[in-house]
């Protein structure tokens, strides 16, 4: 295939506290932690996330959000509130779907999704 996906990228005002919530909910190192840094991609060892500082105000948040997988939702829910995320819902309708959705210090939406490994390892 001759196109990946790089990054998401998430127009902030703060990105020094959008860097140290999203470096410390996903394990991700910075790749610069400049003062005049407009930019900032957030390594990780199989996700990459892009920070980009936003002049105006954020808009429009329901354009693009991120699903977090993972088979401890409620710790998880948990680790990432005492980081800084705020809860918004708990969607429970599906049994083969549960996820939670956060909003992180900017009010950026999440969803934290109850995947068991298996299940996420077998959708490649």
């Amino acid at each position: 295939m001759g196109i990946r996906l790089g990054s998401t990228v998430i127009n902030c005002a703060d990105l020094d506290a959008m860097t140290r919530f999203w470096c410390a909910a996903l394990d991700l190192v910075p790749s610069s932690t400049g003062p005049g840094d407009d930019f900032r991609v957030l390594y990780g060892e199989r996700v990459n996330l892009s920070l980009q500082r936003s002049l105006t105000p954020v808009t429009a948040r329901d354009q693009m959000h991120l699903d977090l997988y993972t088979d401890d939702q409620e710790g998880e829910v948990a680790r990432l509130t005492a980081l800084g995320a705020r809860p918004v819902e708990h969607v429970t309708d599906d049994p083969e779907d549960d996820y939670v959705i956060l909003a992180d210090p900017e009010a950026n939406l999440f969803c934290v999704c109850a995947k068991p490994t298996e299940v996420v390892a077998g959708r490649g």
